[in-house]
């Protein structure tokens, strides 16, 4: 029993299991890898629009409701010693890159500074609301004077609130370090961001 104990010992250190080891397949996916993998460069930001550089509108549907997400391409690099599948191999860097996509806000040349002095000089008129896309609505301000003022204010306050946002679903051009408001619910049971898609 002894004998056949240390034979076993003897026969497992002689085996190389580093050939086993290297025909496994590797089936990991770039995109797939968790945090700490890999690393990521800060996104460059585009001065017109102050969002990232190549921010794009994602639309989906799901049981018959249209959504809508929007992301920006980042260049990754996964950490040293580290294979994916998707990725470019760098023998500088020895690692994988890749690329991964952020989160963005798109836009569609419509401008918040404009917006709201729009709405303070010309509300009156519906000149913001026709800037914005909502023609009728405009009409009927240029028609009824702001709805007896109290539409031109009324519109002043949720175009300076981000609440009224241009009809075609993008965002605002604001400044990067500028007044951009994040909506946040909170639940009795958890507290998270509600994205803005009105």
């Amino acid at each position: 029993m002894l004998f056949r104990i240390l034979f076993l010992f003897f026969f497992i250190n002689q085996t190389d299991l580093s050939i086993l080891e290297k025909q496994k397949p590797i089936n990991i996916k770039c995109n797939d890898l968790l945090v700490g993998q890999y690393r990521c460069q800060h996104p460059k930001i585009d001065s017109l629009t102050q969002e990232p550089q190549g921010c794009e509108r994602h639309h989906l549907i799901s049981n018959g409701e249209e959504n809508f997400f929007d992301t920006a391409p980042i260049n990754c690099y996964t950490a040293p010693k580290i294979t994916c599948d998707g990725g470019i191999y760098n023998e500088t860097i020895d690692g994988f890159m890749f690329e991964k996509r952020t989160p963005c806000r798109w836009t569609n040349g419509k401008y918040y500074r404009t917006t709201l002095a729009l709405s303070l000089f010309l509300g009156v008129f519906g000149i913001d609301r026709i800037y914005l896309g909502y023609y009728v609505t405009g009409l009927l301000k240029l028609f009824t004077c702001g709805f007896m003022l109290v539409g031109a204010l009324v519109d002043f306050l949720l175009i300076a609130l981000q609440v009224l946002t241009p009809a075609d679903g993008s965002f605002y051009i604001i400044d990067y370090y500028g007044p951009r408001i994040l909506w946040t619910e909170f639940n009795e049971n958890r507290t998270y961001l509600k994205p803005q898609n009105y």
